[in-house]
């Protein structure tokens, strides 16, 4: 995901419920002035991630937020969250995320994500994009795991104003969403 993603030194990326896996360590590692917020509702997940990468975030690659999606825009967006989640020149009201991530978050697909997807819009940076991705197998392997249909999701992000395009391998599903 990291490859497909083409992290740059310089990233702002938000990954949406990253529970307390390794992605957030394998972003991190690509960055040098940018940095990592992971967002997850879990408390649970997010003290298991803070433990797993203390040091990551005692080096300010990587913040932590323990939220529903939903609930990110006032953490982000009030004009009170910090300067650097604030991209340099943007107005009040804009995060400036350059990606935003999310790894089997059903909600892209388990209903129509009108809201979600308005606040992804006002969360990216212009230019920026929304990387979709399902599956749990080998992206060499056969196709096993539940995960929407691409033309579904496809759907979901042309009516909330975003171009879709699909890189799929074996089991894995991914979408990568810019805006419109």
């Amino acid at each position: 995901m990291v490859e497909v993603m083409n992290v740059r030194p310089d990233d702002r990326i938000l990954e949406i419920g990253p529970g307390s896996s390794n992605s957030l360590a394998c972003l991190a590692a690509r960055l040098d002035n940018g940095y990592v917020v992971g967002a997850d509702r879990s408390a649970t997940a997010i003290a298991r991630a803070a433990k797993r990468h203390a040091a990551l975030i005692e080096s300010g690659k990587v913040r932590l937020i323990q939220a529903e999606l939903a609930d990110l825009e006032p953490r982000l967006l009030d004009g009170t969250a910090p300067a650097a989640i604030r991209r340099a020149g943007s107005p009040p009201g804009t995060a400036g995320f350059d990606k935003i991530l999310a790894v089997n978050v059903n909600v892209f697909w388990t209903k129509r994500p009108v809201a979600e997807l308005a606040l992804i819009h006002r969360l990216l940076a212009p230019g920026g994009a929304l990387y979709l991705f399902y599956g749990y197998g080998a992206p060499a392997g056969t196709s096993t795991s539940p995960k929407p249909a691409e033309g579904q999701l496809k759907k979901y992000l042309a009516e909330a104003g975003f171009t879709a395009r699909p890189v799929s391998s074996g089991d894995l599903l991914g979408v990568i969403a810019t805006a419109e």
